[in-house]
């Protein structure tokens, strides 16, 4: 069934004889409003794999009505929300009285879906963000940058990023002050600074044109896929300099996300959420790790 997300009529009369629906379209900022709305009309849960943080703030600010319609709206259900959240509110919680939170995410993926490419220029085009004394508060992108924590022999460098992440891990944890980032060098940090509006823009045109993914005839292999793996840290201190962190370590990154999703939906099904949630507030921290081939460690 092909139904464009313009045609409301039709989007609520096809979604009222579903319990939930899994938009795994971007951009979010494009495709999310009009879903959520449908699936409020018609009394239809609603979870997604958005990745972009203006477009998963208003699917959280949806809670009054999501509960009026005796649904759930959980944005996030895939790679890298539901990995990051999970491991830093398993964080979080080895320190209670945390002042701080960075996470690190460093995702392989088997090529690059247009969405997700889309997504990115979304964020560049918007500028950097971080959660200050609990508030999302706008800043330079790609600043600052950091090294992951010393479990990390590569050495590898990561720097600010605006991504969904930021809210989930506020409403899920408390902690005041979050930042959250992806690999990228000083040097590169520096010219994402100077130039992210306008990279932003050139990947939008970019992805309107293709998707860097393979094609059917060029599918990676098993043992190729197999050995991609993608990683989280996550790294909290508090007031008096006590600190905690943790690495998470799965599979490729579409292919978690995949997984990931389908596990949200049967609990979903099967145990009915009600109201805007998180992944965490949805189905708790320990979620991740239902992931086939995903593992925590305290470092």
């Amino acid at each position: 069934m092909h139904l464009p997300l313009e045609d409301a009529g039709a989007l609520r009369a096809a979604l009222s004889s579903v319990r939930c629906v899994l938009l795994a379209a971007g951009p979010y900022q494009q495709t999310g409003p009009l879903m959520r709305a449908a699936c409020i009309d018609a009394g239809c849960s609603y979870l997604d794999i958005n990745g972009e943080l203006d477009d998963f703030s208003r699917a959280l600010a949806c809670d009054a009505a999501a509960r009026t319609a005796g649904i759930a709206v959980i944005p996030g259900a895939g790679f890298g929300v539901v990995f990051a959240e999970c491991l830093a509110a398993q964080v979080a919680r080895r320190l209670p009285g945390a002042t701080w939170l960075r996470l690190s995410l460093a995702t392989q993926t088997d090529g690059r879906s247009r969405g997700a490419t889309l997504s990115a220029a979304v964020a560049m085009a918007a500028g950097g963000r971080d959660i200050h004394q609990g508030v999302l508060r706008t800043r330079a992108i790609a600043s600052p940058t950091w090294r992951a924590p010393s479990a990390d022999r590569l050495g590898m460098r990561f720097a600010a990023a605006p991504r969904a992440e930021l809210a989930a891990v506020q409403r899920s944890t408390g902690v005041p002050d979050i930042v959250a980032g992806v690999p990228m060098s000083r040097v590169t940090a520096v010219l994402v600074r100077l130039t992210g509006p306008w990279l932003g823009k050139f990947l939008a045109r970019d992805g309107d044109r293709r998707s860097t993914r393979p094609g059917p005839a060029a599918v990676s292999d098993d043992a190729t896929v197999a050995a991609l793996r993608s990683r989280v840290w996550a790294e909290a201190g508090d007031a008096t300099g006590g600190r905690a962190a943790a690495v998470l370590e799965t599979g490729e990154g579409y292919r978690a996300a995949a997984a990931a999703a389908v596990r949200a939906l049967e609990l979903q099904w099967h145990e009915p959420r009600i109201g805007a949630l998180t992944p965490v507030q949805a189905f708790g921290a320990e979620f991740a790790l239902l992931v086939p081939g995903t593992h925590i460690q305290e470092l």
